[in-house]
């Protein structure tokens, strides 16, 4: 196999901004203008921000033309790429990357994605780490013939699409859900279906059962706060306690508990296991008590609008946003029948047995993915 560097393959654009004490060059402006965030391994179709030509004229920046490959060079988002769809600049933290016709784009964006980990790895720096432009120019990248660029092209955009469109499926499944709550127990907010209002320890206590001897405990999942989704609850990404060498204290879970993330409480981390494990003292077990309430409408309920805008009140004041037992169960709710509550709990089963199977697809299409990927480019 033949390697080139990035710097004999392409034109390599760097970035910049405009003064930002300067209003003229930020005002009016029509000149798309993108920072690091906007590389996530995937396609960038616009900007949040733009400059002005005054702006453009008195920066460092240029202007990438469609089909530039970008790769963030510094932070959290450094290593991973976006794939420009629309012309644009960016700042000092992005490099544009324009291959010459020796080069397909594609090939490039998914050969890069690729690259991550051992990018990461290549990071110099303490709390920033970041690359250099210098270093993105000496990466090299595979010269396969043009033909069998696009085929591999192909391959992996038919993965990336099936990727996205059972993602897509799963996030409507979540649309469905909130959608069907609002529908049976009204605005809890404003209580418009007078609901009668009861306190939390009248509906679900606070589960402290705390392990702390592992013993017989290795092979429990062990959940911490960083894997679970917000707002969806989603539960990924996570090892066993033997895997994670736990050492301190954790919490028991079943399948009748919520799992609610007391740290950044905006981030509305509520999670309903299907599973038995161990989850991180950041986070609370806690179970409903089934002949008032289901699970399944108390944890939607926790991560509606009522119970967030209740708890920030509480945790907008810190440096690390975090809430305790006494503030969690301070909450009053509105508590429709059990009757009601029971045909929510099965409607959420029903659609949590059709979004399983998508997630068994999408888990088999990533798997698929990453294994082209690890073939392709090693």
């Amino acid at each position: 196999m033949i390697y080139k560097t990035i710097e004999e393959l392409t034109t390599v654009v760097t970035g910049g901004t405009p003064s930002t004490s300067k209003v003229e060059y930020w005002e009016n402006g029509n000149i798309p203008w993108l920072q690091s965030g906007c590389c996530q391994n995937c396609d960038v179709n616009q900007a949040d921000k733009f400059i002005s030509q005054s702006g453009y004229d008195n920066s460092s920046t240029q202007v990438m033309p469609v089909n530039t490959v970008m790769i963030a060079l510094t932070g959290a988002t450094a290593g991973k790429v976006g794939y420009l769809n629309v012309e644009a600049c960016g700042n000092q933290s992005i490099t544009g990357i324009f291959p010459c016709e020796e080069l397909n784009p594609r090939f490039l964006f998914y050969f890069l994605i690729s690259q991550r980990r051992k990018i990461l790895v290549d990071c110099v720096g303490g709390a920033q780490a970041h690359i250099s432009q210098g270093y993105v120019k000496k990466i090299k990248v595979p010269v396969y013939s043009k033909s069998i660029q696009e085929r591999i092209v192909n391959i992996m955009n038919i993965c990336s699409k099936n990727i996205k469109h059972y993602e897509m499926i799963l996030k409507e499944y979540d649309v469905l859900v909130k959608a069907r709550f609002i529908e049976m127990f009204g605005d809890l907010r404003t209580n418009n279906k007078n609901w009668q209002v009861v306190s939390f320890n009248e509906c679900a206590s606070i589960d402290t059962n705390m392990i702390r001897d592992f013993d017989g405990y290795e092979d429990y999942p062990h959940i911490g706060i960083d894997s679970i989704e917000k707002d969806t609850g989603r539960i990924f990404g996570y090892r066993t306690i033997s895997e994670d060498g736990v050492i301190s204290g954790k919490y028991l879970f079943t399948p009748k508990h919520i799992i609610y993330s007391k740290i950044r409480p905006n981030l509305n981390k509520v999670a309903l296991p299907d599973f038995i494990g161990l989850c991180s003292a950041d986070a609370y077990p806690i179970l409903v008590k089934d002949t008032v309430c289901t699970r399944e409408y108390f944890g939607y309920t926790l991560r509606s609008r009522i119970f967030l805008d209740y708890i920030l009140a509480f945790s907008s004041r810190t440096n690390l946003p975090k809430v305790n037992k006494s503030q969690v169960e301070g909450f009053k709710l509105p508590l429709p029948p059990i009757e009601l509550q029971n045909q929510f709990a099965d409607f959420v089963r029903h659609v949590d047995k059709s979004r399983e199977e998508v997630k068994k697809s999408l888990e088999k299409t990533q798997q698929l993915y990453d294994s082209l990927m690890q073939e392709y480019f090693g």
